[in-house]
C-alpha cells in the first residue's frame, strides 16, 4: 500500500461498476469486462492495474487457443496463476506441468517459464505484483471489443515475445530454451505447499486445508511462498448468510467468483458475483460477503498478507477435500474474537440483511 494511503477516504468512495477507476477505489467487474487486447493469439483482459490498486498488484484474464506456445521468459514481480478452463502447460526449472481447471501455480520474479494451451479453449487468471503484462498488452497489443481470442490472429504470441517489442517491459526471453508442450513428460500438480519462495504448482482443492461449518478453505499459495507479498484463499461451501460488516486498515481483499454466486456489500452497495466476476475492496472498504448459492466456489487474494492467520483462527485443519452439509450451525466466536484482538479487523455492524 502506498505511503499516502488514506483508508478513511475509501469509506466515503462509492463502488464503481464495470470500469477501472484509475485511482485507488473499490470497484467490481462483470465477467469479461476490463481493458481488452489481442496480444498475438492471446486475448488479455486487464482487470486491475497498479493505478487501481495503490500499486499493490495487477490482475488479468488470459484466453489462448490450443497450440499457442510462449517462449521461455522471465518477468518482473511475483506471479500467481489460476487455471479456469481447458488444459494449460507450464514449464519451469526443467519440468513440465499439466494444469486443468482449478489448478494453480506460483512463480517468483526472475524464474524462467513458458505457457502453452492444450485444449481447444484455455483460460487462466494471472495475478502479479507488477504490471508488465498491462504495459505490454497496451503498447504492443491491439485493443479489441472482443472477449475471446481471434480465430485468425495477425501473429502468434511467440512471435511477439521473441521480437524487439519486449524491450522496456522488464521481460527476459531465454533464447534457445524451447518450451515443452506436454506429452509423456508432463506431470500433474502436487498437493503440498513448499516452505519458501520457490516456483511450484498446486492441484485443485489441495494446499493447506481448513474447514468450518459447511465450508472448506484451502491456501493454494501462502505468504511464505510470495516473499510476504500476498496469499490466496480458495473457498468452497454451501449457501451461507452474511458475516458482520467490517473493514481493514492495512490490507486489501479481492474476490473472484469461480462458481455459484457470491453476495457482497461494499460501502453500502450490494453486488452479486457470478462466475468470472471480480470485486476489489481496498483497505477501508466497509464490506461483508456471503455464499449466495450452494456449492459456491470463490478465490480470495489478500495483500499484504497480514490477515493470513484469520482462516486458522476460524477453521479447523483437515485432510478432507469437500465440505460437509448438515448438522447444527455454529459460529467460531472465540476465533473471531481472537482475530479482532490480534489482526487487521474492525467490525462496524451486524451482518447486512439479505
Amino acid at each position: 500500500m502506498t505511503a499516502a494511503f488514506d483508508w478513511e477516504s475509501i469509506q466515503k468512495t462509492a463502488l464503481l461498476r464495470d470500469e477501472l477507476p484509475g485511482e485507488l477505489a473499490p470497484f467490481t467487474l462483470s465477467s469479461g469486462e476490463g481493458l481488452r487486447h489481442h496480444l498475438g493469439d492471446w486475448h488479455v483482459t486487464t482487470m486491475a492495474r497498479h493505478a487501481d490498486t495503490g500499486g499493490e498488484f495487477s490482475l488479468y484474464r488470459i484466453a489462448l487457443p490450443g497450440g499457442s506456445v510462449s517462449p521461455a521468459l522471465s518477468v518482473p514481480g511475483h506471479s500467481f496463476v489460476h487455471v479456469i478452463e481447458g488444459e494449460v502447460t507450464l514449464t519451469f526449472d526443467g519440468r513440465t506441468h499439466r494444469l486443468i481447471g482449478g489448478d494453480s501455480a506460483s512463480i517468483p520474479a526472475g524464474v524462467g517459464f513458458s505457457i502453452a494451451g492444450g485444449a481447444t479453449l484455455n483460460s487462466l487468471f494471472l495475478y502479479s505484483t507488477e504490471e508488465w503484462l498491462h504495459r505490454l498488452a497496451s503498447e504492443a497489443g491491439e485493443s479489441t471489443g472482443s472477449h475471446i481470442f481471434s480465430r485468425r490472429p495477425a501473429s502468434a504470441v511467440s512471435e511477439l515475445l521473441r521480437s524487439e517489442l519486449t524491450d522496456g517491459f522488464g521481460i527476459t526471453i531465454h533464447e534457445g530454451e524451447e518450451s515443452l508442450t506436454g506429452g509423456a513428460e508432463a506431470k500433474r500438480p502436487g498437493n503440498q505447499l513448499p516452505d519458501g519462495e520457490v516456483p511450484f504448482v498446486n492441484a485443485a482443492g489441495h494446499g493447506d486445508r481448513f474447514e468450518t461449518f459447511e465450508q472448506m478453505n484451502a491456501y493454494p499459495v501462502r505468504a511464505r511462498n510470495t516473499g510476504g507479498r500476498f496469499f490466496a484463499m480458495d473457498t468452497r461451501g454451501a449457501k451461507a448468510p452474511y458475516i458482520p460488516l467490517h473493514f481493514h486498515q492495512e490490507h486489501s481483499e479481492n474476490f473472484l467468483c469461480l462458481g455459484g454466486r457470491v453476495r457482497l456489500h461494499a460501502n453500502g452497495e450490494e453486488v452479486v458475483l457470478a462466475p468470472g466476476d471480480f470485486l476489489h475492496a481496498p483497505a477501508g472498504t466497509i464490506h461483508s460477503f456471503s455464499l449466495a448459492a450452494n456449492n459456491t466456489h470463490m478465490l480470495g487474494l489478500l495483500t499484504p498478507p497480514v490477515f493470513e492467520p484469520f482462516f486458522e483462527y476460524m477453521n479447523d485443519p483437515t485432510d478432507e477435500y469437500v465440505h460437509v452439509e448438515g448438522g447444527e450451525p455454529h459460529f467460531p466466536a472465540a476465533g473471531f474474537e481472537k482475530a479482532q484482538a490480534e489482526l487487521d479487523l474492525v467490525v462496524v455492524g451486524p451482518p447486512p440483511k439479505s
